[in-house]
């Protein structure tokens, strides 16, 4: 028996029809007549390898043949060949069938199963016989380690090793650590290859966040974490960095690192935006970045602040002083929790008011989303929290009233468009960046409506309302940019929500019109940017129709008749700019996709779209490096403190890959709490 050969497909398939079918039909036959390998005489067996090997007739060399795996074939890998004669033996071809398919001649212990579920029936055509291969195993072991996050030993355990071997593979065997890590770091460097070779020919442009974070044992690490929309007008992120950043974190060394990684990656004349925190390094930072070469607009969009980072400033501000109005509330949940005696009557009053019997948890002190979502969940069992607690208690002025929960409804009430646009900030593959400004808009209309329900909260309001205007009293244009690029906004809907958010916070020196104007005017450079073949667009009359993605409050504010609105348009060059903003706002859908509006009119606006991929990408936040370092602690938890940083690293970043492949990414589970309404009415009723 000759070495293996390997075939392509394609190449097996070219040589078997260049062979005379009756000849080989001829000599196969024969073959299945062969004397066996010590010269006696045929048994009337045929060997089970044929069952798995197609014989091609060498030419010219009769009883001589090329044996090619039709397994291989089957599961489109390279086909292994053999070259045999009829009298000599299989050893080759059998330990073939064993090692790469874990085929053999027995039938107890066979790694063949067939497979008959509806998964089979769906991947390969069913009731197809499926191939165990411990190679493959290793493989989809390696991701399957990685992305639940467990330790390079899973795979030497022993229980592991029994439970497979008993229950669903009987050949299955245990994969060393090494082995398990090795081919970790293969596929990450695969995957690798291969998001930089898309780069490399990639036509948008992109938008980083970048963080940085310390672990348990004390090692700096810097994330880096790309965004983009591709082709077919899907949000995509992957972190493409995680490094040890043992340097002193100045603005010059954030910025060489943020270089290096984007050389790698074929991304340094692709960026348009970089979303920080407001460290003082990362605003130095971007001064060196602005010296980089194809910058759009000598930088005016490419710095952009984390929002999620100032609502917590201003929602912290005032969390202190909202305690003691809390505290009558606090202190009833956590008596309710320690009555440990009486969960009996508990539940019984839970089963009266048609409630599950809740278990209630604690709210953390120094965060304030802790404490609305426990008052949340409190004002729902106002009714049972107050009959409960006040039936055990003998003092008085001990109990809690109506009032008190009037209170609290209005404090959630004050917090709830906090929570909101924290989550609306912290959206993984929807855009968020033309939402800043209505979410502000909504922030401040709470703030109004909280100083005219509470009077004991303006003092609280007041402190929030200061930390607020220290970093959104004047907007980044990327903010109004994106906003003329929400259809269910445009120019008359940044104009009126401004007037009022100014309006709301008692600033009357910013000068709105002044704002929007730049705004269009940056959209008119991107436009003369973008321009390489300016498309015809039909250009229709401006007709403004409600959209059911604003309830009737925010419709009237954003939708109010202004002066300015129907002469600002006037002035544009940019023909296709001028039609879309004099198009007005055309759509009524509740779930209303920005992204498949304009894949939808990218015929229409050709330019438009293609900036509005490049604008909407643009993260309001940077929790998506921060949540990389949530997978980073796990990473590196207390059986697992001694990974070298490489090993780190490649974790994270694969991780991250393979949840991207299934658009899993910053998942989590569903929260029926944010589909209540918190009214303060009903609280002050007891209904």
């Amino acid at each position: 028996m000759e070495e293996g050969r390997d075939y392509t497909p394609e190449e097996f398939e070219a040589m078997f029809a260049s062979q005379e079918g009756s000849n080989r039909n001829e000599e196969v036959e024969q073959g299945e007549e062969e004397e066996e390998a010590d010269g006696s005489k045929p048994s009337g067996k045929v060997s089970y390898v044929w069952k798995y090997y197609e014989k091609v007739p060498v030419p010219n060399k009769p009883r001589h043949f090329r044996c090619v795996c039709t397994v291989c074939r089957d599961i489109k890998k390279i086909m292994k060949s053999y070259a045999w004669s009829i009298g000599t033996g299989f050893g080759s071809m059998s330990r073939h069938l064993r090692n790469d398919h874990g085929i053999t001649a027995s039938g107890v212990g066979s790694q063949t199963q067939t497979q008959l579920s509806g998964f089979m029936s769906e991947q390969a055509g069913g009731g197809k016989p499926f191939f165990y291969s411990q190679k493959n195993m290793i493989d989809h072991m390696a991701t399957f380690v990685n992305l639940e996050e467990l330790p390079f030993t899973y795979g030497e355990s022993v229980n592991l090793e029994n439970f497979n071997r008993l229950a669903l593979q009987p050949s299955y065997s245990h994969v060393n650590r090494h082995t398990l890590k090795d081919r970790t770091m293969e596929q990450y460097k695969e995957q690798k290859k291969e998001l930089i070779a898309y780069f490399a020919n990639f036509d948008g442009r992109v938008a980083l966040t970048s963080d940085t974070w310390t672990s348990k044992q004390n090692n700096p690490f810097m994330c880096v974490t790309v965004h983009w929309i591709d082709n077919d007008f899907f949000l995509q992120k992957r972190i493409i960095a995680f490094d040890i950043m043992e340097e002193k974190h100045t603005g010059y060394n954030i910025y060489l690192r943020l270089k290096k990684t984007l050389d790698k990656f074929n991304l340094t004349k692709k960026l348009f935006s970089i979303s920080f925190d407001n460290a003082s390094a990362n605003t130095k930072c971007i001064d060196y970045v602005l010296q980089m070469d194809d910058i759009l607009l000598n930088g005016d969009l490419v710095h952009v602040r984390c929002c999620a980072h100032i609502i917590n400033l201003s929602a912290q501000e005032g969390l202190a002083f909202l305690a003691p109005l809390l505290e009558p509330i606090k202190t009833c949940i956590n008596w309710t929790r320690n009555a440990r005696s009486m969960k009996t009557q508990w539940k019984t009053l839970c089963d009266k008011h048609g409630l599950r019997n809740k278990q209630w948890g604690t709210d953390c002190a120094t965060r304030w989303n802790s404490t609305y979502k426990l008052i949340k969940q409190a004002l729902r069992y106002k009714n049972v929290l107050t009959e409960f607690y006040n039936s055990h208690q003998r003092d008085e002025d001990a109990m809690i009233d109506n009032s008190m929960w009037t209170i609290a409804a209005n404090v959630c009430n004050l917090l709830k468009p906090y929570y909101n646009a924290t989550n609306v900030f912290s959206l993984v593959y929807e855009p968020n960046v033309h939402l800043v400004i209505l979410e502000c808009l909504k922030i401040v209309i709470a703030f109004k409506t909280a100083e005219n329900v509470e009077p004991c909260l303006i003092p609280i309001v007041d402190d929030m309302k200061t930390k607020w205007v220290k970093y959104f009293t004047s907007f980044p244009y990327i903010y109004g940019v994106a906003s003329l690029l929400d259809p269910c906004v445009k120019q008359i809907g940044l104009t009126n929500s401004l007037l009022f958010y100014y309006e709301m916070l008692n600033i009357i020196d910013f000068d709105v019109e002044i704002y929007v104007q730049k705004c269009i005017d940056v959209l008119r450079e991107l436009c003369k940017i973008y321009a390489k073949d300016k498309g015809e667009s039909s250009s229709s009359s401006s007709v403004t129709t409600k959209s059911a993605r604003f309830d009737d409050q925010l419709h009237s504010i954003l939708f109010r008749r202004t002066q300015s609105s129907s002469s600002s348009t006037s002035t544009l060059a940019t023909k296709e700019l001028d039609d879309y903003l004099t198009h007005g706002v055309d759509t009524n859908d509740t779930d209303f996709n920005i992204l498949l509006w304009w894949k939808a009119r990218s015929i229409q606006f050709p330019l438009l779209s293609k900036i509005a991929r490049d604008v909407l990408v643009v993260p309001a936040s940077t929790v998506a490096s921060e949540s990389a370092f949530s997978a980073g602690g796990r990473v590196l938890d207390d059986k697992r403190s001694r990974l070298a940083p490489p090993t780190v690293k490649m974790c994270v970043c694969k991780r991250d890959w393979d949840l991207a492949k299934i658009r899993r990414q910053g998942a989590k589970e569903f929260d029926p709490l944010e589909a209540d309404e918190i009214v303060a009415t009903d609280a002050s009723s007891g209904n």
